[in-house]
């Protein structure tokens, strides 16, 4: 049996559907809201916000205002619902509900309090965390369309009217959602991990858009015309853009850099290190290469003067302790506090560095000896 259909349905299956509406449509808000609340307890625990894409949560105030200000026009401006009517007679009645103005004022809300951790509750933030360029100028242009609009609806050219208005808002509200989901999934791209943001965010936000498009759906089902669809299109193709962007962060964190994000080569860094690391405030550390590995590599000049440098400082380290009475070079070992004179006790700091010494002469000796053998 399908709702849409030439005979009226039966009255209990339209309230079982109105029911379910209400229920996917609220189910949704749960998810879309709640998924604000794992990235700020992220950044709370962590006292940092490296690794997340300042563009992203920036845009994202724009975005939802533009969803708060035309949900509301819909729901409460009479001009916009006449001129709605005007446009679908035969489903007058706009399919913006209240779940969907509740979503947008508590994403807005989320979005300022994200926004101001980068600057105003003291946390971490790497320098190269700000707007770039070719975000503030996409911001500029949407200001400034939403401007024209207002102007062409408040001189009627060209039979421009409120309602134009409000679709202007949502037509900005998803190019920013296009726009605003590319530098995360960059971001991660280049740091080949997803370390520092919450996949949990992630999971909700899917859930929530296979829910409001089911809404959309069983709404414009129970008023028997599609063109409820088409009536909202920033729920028909917002729910489709966090899907669509949704499927590529799960790709990423769960298929392509899996190993960066359930154990980082940094495990032994606090989970800041490690995502400063990740985010390029850190860079891992050179690879060193062994004493029998490629032979450029140990014969380059760079290398020599360093080790031969390092023998001389130990070497004359060494030759010191001898001349003020040390039996031997590993005699600094083994040899205890006991064993000085008054006029020659050491420090624990002293002490240390001697091993320290003779530890690293030792090594760069035998690295030397097997450079020499190996040319």
């Amino acid at each position: 049996m399908t709702i849409l259909s030439s005979t009226p349905p039966d009255e209990r299956v339209v309230e079982l559907a109105h029911a379910i509406s209400r229920l996917l449509g609220w189910t949704y808000f749960l998810c879309w809201g709640v998924s604000s609340y794992p990235q700020l307890l992220i950044n709370y625990s962590r006292k940092s916000v490296t690794g997340l894409a300042f563009d992203f949560f920036t845009v994202n105030i724009l975005g939802f205002g533009c969803y708060t200000i035309s949900s509301i026009l819909f729901l409460f401006s009479p001009v916009v619902r006449d001129e709605y009517a005007r446009r679908h007679p035969r489903s007058p009645e706009p399919t913006v509900r209240w779940n969907d103005l509740a979503f947008a004022i508590h994403a807005t809300l989320f979005s300022v309090i994200t926004w101001s951790q980068f600057f105003f509750w003291g946390y971490k933030r790497d320098p190269t965390q700000r707007l770039s360029r070719t975000m503030l100028a996409l911001i500029a242009m949407c200001i400034v369309t939403i401007l024209v609009s207002i102007a062409l609806a408040l001189s009627g050219i060209a039979d421009f009217e409120w309602i134009d208005v409000a679709y202007t808002l949502q037509f900005v509200k998803l190019f920013i959602s296009i726009v605003k989901y590319v530098p995360q999934a960059w971001l991660n791209y280049k740091r080949e991990a997803t370390t520092g943001w919450s996949i949990h965010n992630i999971l909700l936000d899917i859930s929530g858009g296979v829910l409001s498009l089911a809404q959309l759906v069983l709404d414009s089902s129970l008023q028997n015309d599609w063109s409820g669809l088409t009536g909202n299109p920033l729920k028909l193709f917002l729910s489709q853009i966090s899907i669509f962007f949704d499927i590529i962060f799960i790709i990423q964190h769960y298929v392509l850099y899996r190993s960066s994000s359930e154990s980082s080569t940094y495990s032994h860094l606090s989970p800041e290190g490690e995502a400063e690391i990740g985010y390029g405030t850190l860079e891992p550390p050179p690879r060193i290469p062994r004493a029998g590995g490629d032979k450029r590599s140990r014969s380059s000049p760079l290398c020599r003067s360093f080790g031969e440098e390092e023998q001389r400082s130990f070497g004359r380290f060494r030759h010191g302790s001898e001349g003020e009475g040390a039996p031997n070079e590993l005699g600094l070992r083994g040899r205890e506090k006991k064993d000085y004179g008054v006029g020659d006790k050491r420090s624990d700091e002293e002490e240390r560095g001697g091993l320290l010494g003779s530890s690293f002469s030792e090594t760069f000796t035998r690295v030397g000896d097997t450079g020499a053998t190996g040319e």
